[in-house]
């Protein structure tokens, strides 16, 4: 089993020791100049690698955290309310002496319990959407050194999907709020809606983490335009009763809503000025949302003024409770 530790790195010392370790690699030669097993395998392997350690905290509590990682086991480091960067543990060591040499020590203590991360990548994950995924409470916060206690390979078939998924809720959450500054709210409105459920609380701290050096008023204006976006996808899939509005299909999540998704008429890479948002999304299930994405789906009017998917040369009337007809059509 493949196990994921969660490493905070917040107080100021950490930050520092984090930016000149982890960000950007240890020198080999910094390495090769200590008696230790750690340091001499990392000579002897390409590329680049980063290193990390934890001190033994209260009763050893992460002494017997770090008992359990492996190498092949992944590290995701935190802060600032956010998980930006993943890798994946090369070798481990207990070695005071070459943790004093990278870091010093903070008030006697030094980070003496050490491990090598190679396969370093930028992930920035909300933690809204690390909480949700793994289970735990939505304003948890990581306390300390920790491991993830769950058999991550079974319920997600690997870690590094694991992250790849959470990657990609932050990759999304960048973008809402890129799309809010451009003014593109159609495009801020379907990002917002694969996110899945915020309140305005939790979306006002994660907005934060993502725009910190933005002034609290700039903030609070973001967070109420990605609001009210995300409100008018709820409205429409009220409308719909979550149904796809090119088949009807829809099931029940485990929260016991209809699931469907939001799309775009015209495809957001268009940036097309003076669309009216409500008119260019859809409520359509996963398969065909995709289809239109990636695939020859096509929505259209026909000659009679209805709204038409066409694929494969086929038309399929679709429901149609909310897009106004353009001019010329009856």
């Amino acid at each position: 089993m493949t196990n994921l530790f969660l490493v905070p790195a917040g107080d100021p010392t950490a930050r520092i020791n984090f930016d000149r370790t982890v960000r950007q690699p240890v020198l080999k030669k910094e390495l090769s100049s200590q008696d230790s097993a750690m340091a001499e395998l990392a000579t002897g392997i390409p590329g680049e690698v980063r290193a990390w350690g934890t001190k033994p905290g209260e009763g050893d509590r992460h002494v017997r955290t770090w008992s359990r990682m492996e190498p092949g086991d992944w590290v995701l480091f935190c802060f600032d309310g956010l998980f930006p960067l993943a890798g994946r543990v090369l070798a481990k060591e207990h070695s005071p002496q070459l943790a004093r040499h990278l870091w010093g020590e903070d008030e006697g203590e030094t980070w003496e319990y050490l491990y090598l991360v190679d396969e370093v990548r930028q992930v920035d994950i909300p933690r809204l959407a690390l909480n949700q995924r793994l289970g735990y409470e939505p304003g948890a916060h990581v306390q300390g050194f920790a491991r993830v206690n769950r058999d991550l390979d079974t319920d997600f078939g690997s870690v590094e999907q694991l992250l790849e998924q959470l990657s990609d809720k932050g990759h999304q959450l960048r973008l809402a709020i890129e799309a809010v500054r451009a003014g593109d709210e159609m495009e801020a409105a379907t990002l917002l809606d694969r996110l899945g459920e915020f309140t305005e609380k939790q979306l006002r701290k994660e907005v934060e983490a993502y725009a910190s050096s933005e002034k609290p008023k700039s903030v609070k204006q973001l967070v109420e335009k990605l609001q009210r976006n995300r409100r008018l996808v709820e409205k429409l899939k009220k409308l719909y009763e979550g149904n796809c509005q090119l088949c009807g299909f829809t099931f029940k999540q485990r929260n016991g809503k209809p699931y469907c998704e939001a799309a775009h008429l015209q495809p957001m890479a268009r940036r097309e000025a003076n669309i009216d948002v409500k008119d260019n999304l859809f409520i359509l299930c996963p398969n065909h949302h995709k289809m239109l994405d990636y695939g020859s789906l096509r929505i259209e009017w026909d000659a009679s003024g209805k709204l038409v998917g066409v694929e494969g040369g086929k038309a399929t009337p679709m429901t149609n409770k909310h897009v106004t007809a353009p001019a010329g059509k009856p």
